[in-house]
C-alpha cells in the first residue's frame, strides 16, 4: 500500500469513528467509487460493511440540500414499502447511518474548508454493472435491461408521495436544457467576458453564480478556432442548433404545466441500479445526490439513451454506434409492467424522451469542448478531445433514434 493511500485510510477510519457504528471500525479502499464523490471508502464495523463518502465540495456547494433530498427520498421509499405499495419485491432503500451527534451526516472542517460526510450500509447480496456489455449472454443483458426499466418504475411508485415543493435542485442549472443551449450559443459566439455573454446568462442570481464560468471561453484564440472550425464538428453544431425547438420539448411542457413535476433520480445510468445476486431482480437505486423536481421522462430518456447505445460513450468510430432495439423493448417492458399513475401525455412522450436526453447531453459535451473543458474535465490519462468524442457519440445516438422511430415505450 502506498503512503498516500495509507494516509487516506487512516483519515477515513478517524472520520468513520464519528458515526454510530459498533467497534472495531476499519477502513479500506473502495475501487468501485464513482466519478464525482471520489473519496469513498469501504468500512467494516462488527460483522457488517458500510460505505463512507464525502460529498465532492467542488460539485455540491450546498451539501445540506443534497442530503435533504436524499433523506426525504429514503424516508418516502421506506414509508411506501411499509404500506405494501410494491408487494413482496426485494427492493431495499439506501440506509444512512447517523453520526454520533444524531444527525444523518457529519460536517467537519477539513484542510480545504467545510466537509460533508455520510455513512451508508452496504446493500448485501447485490451486483452492479457499468455496462450491459459486461454481461456475457444476450438473454442476461435483456433480463438486466428489463429489471432496470422495472427499477425506474418502482422508484417512481415509491417516491410518488414526496412533496416536490420541499425538494431543491442540488446543482443549480442541472437538467435545464435552455441553460445548456445558451452555454452552447455563448461558446459558438466566442464570449470571453461576462459582459460579452450577458445576453446568454441565466437571470436567477444563484444559478448565474454557479454556472457563469461555463458560458466563457477558457482556451487561447488559436485553439478555440481550431475546435470551432473542426470539420467533424460542423454538422453536429448545425444539428444541435437546428434541433433546439425539439430539444426544449420537455422544458416547455413543464413550464406550461402540461407535464407534472415529480421527484426524479437525476442520474439513471446502469451502475446506479443494484441487482440481487440470488434472483437477478432489481434491488435498489443508489447515488441519491441529484434528487430533484422534474419530469420522470428525463430519467427514462437518460436511461434509454445510455443503455441502447451498443458501442459506449467513448467510441471514436461513429460507424460503430448502433441502437439495440431489443434492449429498448426490454427497458420499456420492465417499466410498463410496474409503472403506476402515468399520464397519457407522458406516455406519448416516452419515445421522444431518449432523443431529447441524447441531444441535451450532446449539447453539454459540445459546449464544454468548445470553451475548453471547464466542466467535464478529462483526467491526465484521458484523450484531450474526449468531450468532442462524447458529444459526437450522443448526437449520433440522437440521429439513429430519430431514424428508427422507436415507439415501444408508448405501447400499452
Amino acid at each position: 500500500m502506498d503512503q498516500e493511500l495509507e494516509r487516506q485510510l487512516e483519515q477515513a477510519q478517524r472520520i468513520a469513528a464519528g458515526f454510530d457504528l459498533p467497534d472495531p471500525v476499519r477502513a479500506f479502499d473502495f475501487p468501485a467509487k464513482g466519478n464525482i464523490n471520489r473519496k469513498t471508502y469501504l468500512i467494516t464495523a462488527g460483522m457488517q460493511e458500510f460505505l463512507l463518502q464525502q460529498l465532492n465540495p467542488d460539485i455540491f456547494m450546498d451539501p445540506a440540500a443534497v442530503m435533504n433530498g436524499m433523506i426525504r427520498c429514503i424516508q418516502a421509499q421506506q414509508k411506501a414499502l411499509s404500506a405494501g405499495l410494491i408487494g413482496s419485491d426485494e427492493w431495499e432503500p439506501v440506509r444512512l447511518i447517523p453520526a454520533r451527534d444524531g444527525k444523518m451526516y457529519l460536517e467537519r472542517s477539513g484542510p480545504s474548508g467545510p466537509e460533508c460526510w455520510r455513512m451508508m450500509a452496504r446493500v448485501r447480496e447485490a451486483a452492479s454493472y457499468k455496462s450491459l456489455r459486461e454481461i456475457g449472454s444476450a438473454g442476461g443483458r435483456l433480463h438486466i435491461a428489463e429489471e432496470a426499466g422495472r427499477g425506474l418504475a418502482l422508484f417512481g411508485v415509491l417516491t410518488a408521495g414526496m412533496d416536490v415543493s420541499k425538494i431543491a435542485c442540488p446543482l443549480p442549472g442541472y437538467r435545464d436544457t435552455e441553460l445548456y443551449y445558451n452555454q452552447l450559443l455563448s461558446a459558438v459566439a466566442g464570449c470571453r467576458t461576462l459582459s460579452e455573454a450577458e445576453s446568454y446568462l441565466p437571470r436567477d442570481p444563484g444559478v448565474r453564480r454557479s454556472t457563469e464560468r461555463h458560458f466563457l471561453i477558457h482556451i487561447d484564440s488559436a485553439e478555440y478556432r481550431r475546435r470551432l472550425k473542426d470539420p467533424q464538428l460542423r454538422r453536429f453544431i448545425s444539428l444541435a442548433l437546428d434541433q433546439k425547438p425539439f430539444g426544449l420539448t420537455l422544458a416547455a411542457k413543464l413550464a406550461s404545466g402540461e407535464l407534472r413535476k415529480t421527484v426524479i433520480h437525476g442520474d439513471t445510468k446502469l451502475d446506479n441500479f443494484l441487482f440481487s445476486t440470488r434472483t437477478g431482480k432489481v434491488k435498489a437505486i443508489v447515488d441519491l445526490d441529484t434528487i430533484m423536481p422534474h419530469t420522470w421522462l428525463s430519467d427514462w430518456g437518460d436511461m434509454v439513451r445510455s443503455l441502447v447505445n451498443v458501442a459506449g460513450e467513448r467510441e471514436t468510430d461513429l460507424g460503430r454506434i448502433g441502437i439495440d432495439e431489443e434492449v429498448y423493448e426490454a427497458l420499456a417492458r420492465g417499466f410498463r409492467g410496474s409503472a403506476q399513475s402515468v399520464d397519457p401525455r407522458e406516455l406519448d412522450l416516452m419515445a421522444d424522451a431518449p432523443r431529447i436526453m441524447a441531444l441535451e447531453l450532446g449539447i453539454r459535451f459540445l459546449a464544454d469542448y468548445l470553451r475548453g473543458d471547464s466542466y467535464f474535465r478529462p483526467e491526465p490519462d484521458e484523450p484531450p478531445d474526449l468531450n468532442k468524442t462524447r458529444a459526437m457519440v450522443q448526437f449520433r445516438v440522437f440521429e439513429l433514434l430519430s431514424e428508427k422511430q422507436l415507439s415501444a415505450a408508448s405501447r400499452r
